[in-house]
C-alpha cells in the first residue's frame, strides 16, 4: 500500500500515537518525553567533561583561537574556519575560565541540544513519539557524536545548526499543508494561498550559523534547498494540478532564505574581523602602531583575500595522517579518529612523564556506536525501496539530508575524516529508528527495536572507556579493538 507522500493532516505537527486527542497525560507525555531525553545526553556529556586536564588533537587550535577573539575581538594569525564556532568555545570560556572544562562547555551543550532537536526532527517527520524517541537515543548513545561533544572542535556545532535548520524546514511544510483539504480535487485555476514562511527564514538563520561555523554546511543547505523545492512542486500539484503553477514566486523564496540569509549570516559573523582590523593579519601590515585609515571597500577586498585563502587552503591540503580515512570506508567504520592516546613505555617511565601506569593505556576514539552503524547501513536500501516503489517522503527525507552530507566527500581531494559525518549521524539515527519500527509492525519482527536497544546500551557501556579515556590495562584495551584499523 502506497504511504501518503504529500500533506499531514491538519494539527498532527506534534500527533501522538494513533492521532487520539490529547488527555493530560499525553500532554505530560510530550513535554516530559523530550525533557528526559535532553537530561540523559547533558549527563552522559558534562559527566567528567574537564578530563584530560589538557589541550588534545585539535584543540591545539581552537581554544587558543577562542581566547584571542575574547581578548582582541579578532584571530590575529590566519585561520581555515570561520568564526560561529570559536566564538562559542569562547563563550564557555568566558564564563567558566580557560581550561578544559570551559573550553568544551559548549560543545557539551551544543552535542546536548543535538540530541534534543534529534528528537523534535523525528517526531515532525514521523508524528510518533516513540520513533522520534528512539531515534534521539541511537544518536545519545552513538560514540561519534558522544566524543565530539566532548573536545573543543567545531563539529558539535556544526551538527546542531544542521539539524536545526532541517527540523524548521519541517515545521515550515507543515504550517504550507496545514490548510489545504486533501479531499478536494486540484483546480488549476485556484490562487494560491499567501504565506509568510517565517520558518524557513529562521531555518536560513540556523543554516547561516552552521556555514559561519564550517563551509561543509554547503552540503546541508544543498540537501535544504532540494527539500523545499520538492515540497513546493509537491505541495502546487495537490493543489492547481501541476507542479509548475507560479513556481517563479517558489525559488524566489529558496533563494532568499536559503542563499541569501546564510551569505547575510556568514558575512555578519566576521562583524568584529572588520571592527578590529587592525589587530589582523593584513590589518597589522595596513595599520602602522595601530593607527588605521583604510577605507571599507579596502578593508572588504582583505577580507575576501582571507577567504580565498581559507578556500586555497581546503583545496590544496595534502597531508599525511594517520588517521585520514576515505569516504566509502565510513559508514562500516574502517578508521576512527584517535583524539587522545596515552601509554607508560619504559622511556617515559625513566622520564617520569608518564600519565598511566605502566601496561595500561587510555585513549578517546572518535568511533561510532558499531550497533548503530552496522544495523544502520542494511537499513538504507530500505529507505530507499520505501522511497521509490512506496513514496514515502519520510525515508526520502531521511536519504535526502543523509546522503547529501555524504556522498559529495567522495569527490572532495584533500585529506578526510571519520568525524566530518558527525552533521549527518542524525539523519543516520533517524533512518534506523523508522525502518525499525516499520520492521517491528510485523508481527514476527515485533522485537525487533527492544533488541536493538538492548544491543545499542551494551555497545554504549562496553566502549564508553575508550570514548571518555579511562585507564584500562592493555589486555582489556586491545578487547575492545574488533577491527585492527581502529589501532
Amino acid at each position: 500500500m502506497a504511504v501518503d507522500t504529500s500533506a499531514p493532516r491538519a494539527g498532527s505537527a506534534a500527533a501522538s500515537d494513533g492521532g487520539t486527542p490529547n488527555s493530560r497525560g499525553r500532554l505530560r507525555a510530550r513535554l516530559v518525553l523530550p525533557l528526559v531525553v535532553l537530561l540523559v545526553a547533558t549527563l552522559l556529556r558534562f559527566w567528567n567533561l574537564g578530563y584530560p586536564e589538557r589541550t588534545y588533537f585539535d584543540e591545539l587550535y581552537y581554544p587558543e583561537q577562542a581566547r584571542q577573539l575574547l581578548e582582541q575581538g579578532v584571530e590575529t594569525d590566519f585561520v581555515v574556519h570561520p568564526p560561529v564556532g570559536k566564538w562559542l568555545v569562547a563563550g564557555g570560556m568566558a564564563v567558566f575560565g580557560n581550561n578544559s572544562f570551559g573550553w568544551r562547555f559548549a560543545a557539551a551543550a551544543a552535542g546536548s541540544l543535538t540530541v534534543l532537536a534529534t528528537y523534535l526532527l523525528g517526531l515532525r517527520l514521523f508524528r510518533r513519539r516513540g520513533v522520534a524517541a528512539l531515534a534521539a537515543f541511537l544518536l545519545c548513545l552513538d560514540g561519534l557524536a558522544f566524543t565530539i561533544s566532548r573536545i573543543a572542535m567545531l563539529d558539535a556545532f556544526l551538527g546542531l545548526f544542521v539539524t536545526t535548520g532541517a527540523w524548521l524546514l519541517l515545521v515550515d511544510r507543515d504550517a504550507q499543508w496545514a490548510g489545504v483539504d486533501r479531499s478536494a480535487a486540484p483546480d488549476p485555476d485556484r490562487s494560491l494561498p499567501r504565506r509568510t514562511h517565517r520558518w524557513r527564514w529562521l531555518a536560513g538563520v540556523a543554516f547561516g550559523l552552521a556555514l559561519a561555523t564550517k563551509w561543509s554546511a554547503l552540503l546541508a543547505i544543498g540537501a535544504g534547498g532540494v527539500f523545499v523545492i520538492a515540497s513546493e512542486l509537491l505541495w502546487r500539484r495537490r493543489l492547481t494540478g501541476t507542479p509548475w503553477h507560479q513556481l517563479t514566486l517558489a525559488l524566489a523564496s529558496v533563494v532568499l532564505t536559503l542563499v541569501v540569509v546564510p551569505l547575510a549570516i556568514y558575512l555578519s559573523s566576521y562583524t568584529s574581523w572588520f571592527a578590529n582590523f587592525a589587530d589582523t593579519r593584513p590589518g597589522r601590515e595596513l595599520c602602522p602602531e595601530g593607527v588605521c585609515a583604510v577605507t571599507a571597500p579596502r578593508m572588504l577586498a582583505e577580507w575576501w583575500g582571507e577567504q580565498n585563502e581559507i578556500r586555497v587552503f581546503h583545496q590544496e591540503l595534502e597531508a599525511v595522517h594517520a588517521y585520514r580515512s576515505d569516504p566509502w570506508t565510513w559508514l562500516y567504520l574502517e578508521r576512527p579518529v584517535s583524539y587522545y592516546y596515552e601509554s607508560c613505555d619504559e622511556e617515559k617511565f625513566a622520564k617520569g612523564d608518564c600519565v598511566t601506569a605502566q601496561g595500561n593505556v587510555e585513549e578517546i576514539l572518535g568511533l561510532g556506536n558499531p550497533v548503530v552503524w552496522w544495523l544502520a547501513l542494511p537499513s538504507l536500501p530500505l529507505l530507499g525501496w520505501w522511497a521509490a516503489r512506496r513514496r514515502d517522503w519520510r525515508a526520502a527525507t531521511v536519504l535526502l539530508f543523509l546522503l547529501l552530507q555524504y556522498l559529495p566527500w567522495f569527490v572532495v581531494p584533500r585529506p578526510n575524516f571519520l568525524f566530518y559525518m558527525v552533521p549527518a549521524v542524525p539523519f543516520l539515527c533517524l533512518g534506523l529508528a523508522y525502518a525499525l519500527w516499520r520492521l517491528g509492525r510485523r508481527p514476527l519482527l515485533r522485537w525487533m527495536p527492544a533488541a536493538v536497544v538492548i544491543l545499542v546500551v551494551a555497545a554504549f557501556l562496553f566502549f564508553y572507556p575508550i570514548w571518555v579515556g579511562i585507564e584500562l590495562s592493555q589486555p582489556t584495551w586491545q578487547l575492545r579493538m574488533w577491527v585492527p584499523s581502529w589501532i
